[in-house]
This record gives structure tokens, sequence and C-alpha cells, in this order.
């Protein structure tokens, strides 16, 4: 999976989890807490998401760097072996 691929998978779930539209603004440096997600709905797309990319989301990240930017910095180091993006 190529980083873009990545980025794309992100974005798509998110904007289903939020009830986004392609035309809304999803920012990837705000806290998820603060674009509307829960910590049910947080947890619930973690679950979707390791399925999607078969490995393991460690929560932590969800929850003490909790934006879409960070999350994918993470999958990209872990699943790309990206030293930094």
């Amino acid at each position: 999976m190529v980083r873009e691929s990545l980025e794309a998978t992100l974005e798509r779930e998110f904007r289903a989890a939020l009830l986004m539209t392609e035309g809304d603004e999803l920012p990837f440096d705000q806290s998820f807490f603060d674009l509307g997600l829960t910590s049910l709905g947080i947890t619930e797309l973690k679950e979707r998401l390791e399925y999607l990319l078969g490995c393991e989301i460690n929560t932590n990240v969800l929850f003490n760097s909790p934006t879409i930017e960070r999350l994918l910095e993470h999958l990209a180091e872990r699943l790309l072996g990206e030293g930094h993006v």
C-alpha cells in the first residue's frame, strides 16, 4: 500500500464516520473530538481501519494525538516503513 492509498482510505473512513460529503472540508490537523467523534465512534472507526488495513492500531495513538495527520504518520511508518513523512 502506498502512502496516497493509505491517506485516501483514512479520509474515506473518517468522512463516513462523520457523515461528511466529498464537498465538506476534512481538516487533517484537527482533533477527532473537535470534528465530532466520540470515544465510541473512534473505537468503531479503529476497528474498521484495523480490518481494512490488516494491522492493529495502538489505542494510545488515537487518544493521545487524536488527529488524522498523526494517525497517517503513525500508520505510514508502521505499514510503509517511512521514517518521516
